[in-house]
């Protein structure tokens, strides 16, 4: 009896170990494969800003050494989206780099076009629970291919203590810019030189269409004081006061807030695009890269990037921080709302940036600028301030004001000689034209025909017939 007992004890000991044994653990990062052996390199193509870049491998380094028990050397081959494609691709499947991180999606749907992509679902209930679009705009890649890396806003960002010396309110949206007393307070990169003004052009023109779109950006630069090399001297010049206005990155104007820059920034809600992250066919170090993928998407990785002004791809991850904080000043600038998809919800019938579109006329675009404003900005400058001055002056002269609608149309269409030229002949029409009284002489006139009827009333009155 005794030994059945023993028996039965036994055999219940092991059904509760065995129970005890499929019981979910609590969620961890999931590369945890102690079994798998991790390469002790990885190696990123990017085009990422260092800050970033630093945040994000000092902690993957931290967790690849708790988590996974690895050294891993984190090695960056650094250069511009367009030049990390064709790096990719001039490797033909016999990569450098095992991953390509950052860089507008365009770059990584090319890639996976050349079939130089490995697919690759990250191992993240994080993951999972993102959803493949946002209001259209696109999160994930049905063959796990290409994924989201972060969220980043595009506007313009102002410098509140230059805006309250010249007395200035904040400027609430772009055509707030086209007004005069925003001249030469504006500072810009050329979309030729910098991906994020490219995007900050291309909405415009993308949103408003080619005619109008380009008037829009002619007029504007007749505010601009200078064109610059780089979009990272635009947060330089507007952070340290000597512009108003520059048009930027959210990132540039997050971190320098941190800094204790007086900047603000306005988020244009069709201005926020996904950057890529992807894995490389014929990656050298595949499974450190796999792990990597892993990490990125857990709260801790987004928080990494969160610090460096990062916007977290993972609905799940909260922007809030202490004050001064990146995720404070970011939450500020996104009304207060947890998350991005909190904030873009809040607006209704968002036109995101189409890559499809930016891809197609980048180089029309590009040069547009470049041969049409930047080259000739001097004289643009000119032929718009000509137009300014001779508005009030034509004035209720319709074949003058007819005259310089011409004008603000060859302007519109980069042909500044001609519109200067005719601003001024409407100038001379209204010059020449028969002049009916202004309001100086109208008034005079009623002075003198009040006076004149009061005289007449008194002369009048003292006339009548005394009483007997």
């Amino acid at each position: 009896m005794d030994n059945k007992k023993l028996y039965l004890a036994t055999v219940l000991l092991a059904l509760v170990l065995g129970a005890a044994s499929i019981v979910p653990a609590a969620q961890e990062p999931p590369a945890t494969n102690t079994n798998m052996q991790y390469e002790n390199t990885l190696v990123l193509i990017t085009p990422s800003n260092s800050l970033l870049l630093k945040a994000v491998t000092t902690a993957f380094q931290k967790y690849a050494k708790e988590k996974l028990g690895v050294d891993v050397k984190v090695q960056l081959i650094q250069a511009g989206s367009p030049e990390c494609m064709n790096r990719v691709i001039a490797w033909n499947g016999k990569p450098d780099a095992d991953i390509f991180f950052g860089g507008d999606l365009i770059y990584h749907w090319k890639l996976k076009e050349k079939g130089l992509l490995e697919p690759y679902k990250p191992k993240s209930p994080d993951y999972d629970a993102l959803p493949a679009t946002f209001m259209g705009f696109p999160l994930k890649d049905p063959d796990e291919m290409w994924h989201p890396k972060l969220w980043w806003g595009h506007g313009f960002m102002y410098n509140t203590q230059v805006l309250q010396k010249l007395g200035l309110q904040p400027p609430k949206s772009w055509d707030d810019l086209l007004d005069p007393k925003w001249k030469d307070l504006i500072v810009m990169c050329t979309p030729s030189r910098s991906s994020s003004t490219y995007i900050n052009v291309g909405i415009i023109i993308q949103n408003r269409g080619w005619e109008q779109g380009w008037a829009f950006w002619r007029r504007l630069a007749a505010n601009v004081g200078a064109f610059v090399q780089r979009s990272a001297d635009v947060v330089d010049l507007v952070s340290k006061g000597e512009y108003a206005v520059g048009f930027a990155y959210s990132q540039g104007a997050i971190i320098n807030r941190a800094n204790g820059y007086p900047v603000s920034m306005y988020m244009d809600p069709t201005g926020f695009i996904v950057s890529g992250v992807s894995l490389l066919k014929g990656a050298p170090h595949p499974n450190i890269a796999k792990a990597f993928l892993d990490w990125w998407y857990t709260p801790d990785a987004q928080q990494a990037a969160l610090s460096a002004g990062g916007i977290p791809v993972l609905p799940t991850v909260k922007i809030q921080g202490p004050p001064n904080s990146t995720a404070a000043i970011l939450r500020e600038y996104l009304g207060g709302k947890d998350t991005i998809y909190d904030y873009l919800k809040t607006f209704s019938n968002v036109k995101f940036y189409d890559f499809s579109f930016a891809e197609k006329y980048y180089t029309n675009i590009s040069q547009t600028f470049d041969n049409t404003i930047v080259a000739k900005h001097t004289e643009l400058k000119d032929a718009w301030s000509t137009i300014l001055s001779v508005q009030p002056k034509v004035k209720g002269v319709p074949e003058a004001e007819a005259k310089l609608q011409q004008a603000i149309k060859a302007f519109d269409s980069g042909d500044y000689a001609t519109a200067k030229s005719l601003a001024l002949e409407a100038e001379n029409i209204a010059a020449t034209a028969p002049k009916g009284p202004s309001m100086t002489d109208i008034l005079l006139y009623v002075i003198v025909a009040i006076i004149i009827v009061a005289v007449i009333y008194y002369v009048l009155r003292g006339r009548k017939p005394k009483k007997q």
